[in-house]
């Protein structure tokens, strides 16, 4: 069979040219309006409120990763008599999500930051922008929690597990620490069935209901009503606790002395053992000498 050659004109290829051009152009533009519109949303949940300066345009954001202390930490910002005279308007905003946390402190928007010291140092945020530790909670140990026995640190014991973590990376005890349990050990995702939850409760409640043999968290005195103390083992017992990172671009003296009492409130207003447990550097905040809190080492 005789090839049958086509051979086009001048005229043909221009057209045939220019419609792949624009054919092109249209899914660029279409591939474009997708990626806009994927974009996350970095805005995270917060509260605020107006304060006696009304006129002033300054605003005093903080930034936390414990939603249950929003609300409180709100009013006592709010009432305090520095933040009034210095800033119109107080935000208090609260997420676990990463981006988020760089958003507010890797990029130095946020006045106040309460979030753990690693993340910190992963934007070097006291040198970038300015930010020095005002008070700190104790340092804590991590655990493995197992309902009818005491968990063993090895390969052959938690290959197959169901292990409960929480589901957002900055947490010590309830996802670093074990995660680097599991890598050490030679046991990947797959090794194990993994549930991720919200909460330190969440992860408690998993384990009461039988969904998971196993969970990582800190200890605290309340768990004993649901769990055996001869049924948890220690990953790491000297994890660093979180603490309260203040923005100072300049000699504020006045502001910082102010949150260490706001901070020192908060922390006898809020029932939990491990926010009583807050310490104060000293600044010379004549106010604040000789405040010494108690509490036992756990993590929020």
């Amino acid at each position: 069979m005789a090839l049958k050659i086509v051979y086009l004109s001048k005229y043909h290829l221009i057209l045939i040219t220019t419609f792949l051009a624009l054919l092109c152009g249209y899914l660029g533009y279409v591939n474009s309006e997708k990626k806009i519109i994927e974009i996350p949303n970095l805005i995270t949940e917060s509260i605020a409120c107006v304060t006696h300066s009304a006129t002033n345009n300054e605003k005093f954001e903080a930034f936390i990763t414990d939603q249950p202390m929003a609300r409180q930490l709100l009013s006592n910002l709010c009432s305090n008599p520095v933040i009034n005279r210095q800033f119109g308007k107080v935000e208090v905003h609260w997420s676990h999500n990463e981006q988020e946390i760089s958003q507010y402190v890797g990029k130095g928007i946020a006045n106040l930051a309460l979030v753990k010291e690693n993340v910190m140092q992963a934007f070097a945020t006291q040198v970038t922008h300015g930010y020095k530790i005002i008070a700190q909670y104790e340092d804590y140990s991590a655990y493995l929690f197992s309902l009818k026995e005491k968990p063993l640190l090895t390969k052959q014991y938690l290959w197959g597990k169901r292990l409960g973590l929480l589901d957002y990376p900055s947490s010590r005890s309830g996802h670093i620490v074990p995660k680097r349990l599991l890598t050490e050990l030679g046991i990947g995702d797959d090794n194990m069935q993994i549930t991720y939850v919200k909460s330190h409760e969440a992860l408690r409640d998993l384990l009461a209901s039988g969904q998971v043999d196993l969970i990582s968290s800190f200890w605290q005195v309340q768990d004993t009503e649901r769990f055996s103390a001869n049924y948890i083992t220690p990953i790491e017992t000297q994890v660093s606790g979180s603490k309260w990172y203040l923005k100072m671009p300049t000699n504020n003296t006045d502001l910082l002395c102010a949150l260490q009492q706001s901070l020192f409130e908060l922390s006898d207003e809020i029932h939990s053992q491990y926010y009583s447990s807050l310490k104060l550097p000293s600044f010379g905040c004549l106010a604040n000498e000789g405040i010494e809190l108690k509490g036992p080492q756990n993590e929020p």
